[in-house]
């Protein structure tokens, strides 16, 4: 699953609100920001599982919907700069196996 169609739970997330900013090299976790209970700049990470299996929804996941792990403020703040910092962002997604 991509990491943009994981946007569960809904009724926490904003609609509209995931904005991966790094994905791993292989694909496999991504990052993103959001508004998670209303409050901008949460962030939260998953395993993506295979990219280009829509059925393959990774991990964290609810009632078979993709979701995201929300980390403490206190945890996601820092590790969402790391990245900024020292990540190259949005990676690009690897070339799906054949």
């Amino acid at each position: 699953m991509r990491p943009e169609h994981a946007t569960s739970p809904r009724n926490r997330i904003a609609e509209g609100s995931v904005r991966v900013i790094y994905t791993s090299p292989d694909g496999y976790w991504s990052l993103a920001e959001m508004t998670y209970d209303d409050e901008p700049g949460a962030v939260a990470c998953r395993w993506n599982g295979e990219l280009e299996d829509p059925d393959d929804k990774g991990n964290p996941r609810s009632h078979a919907q993709g979701t995201w792990f929300v980390f403490p403020r206190e945890l996601g703040h820092p590790i969402a700069a790391m990245v900024k910092l020292f990540g190259n962002g949005h990676a690009d997604y690897p070339t799906p196996k054949s």
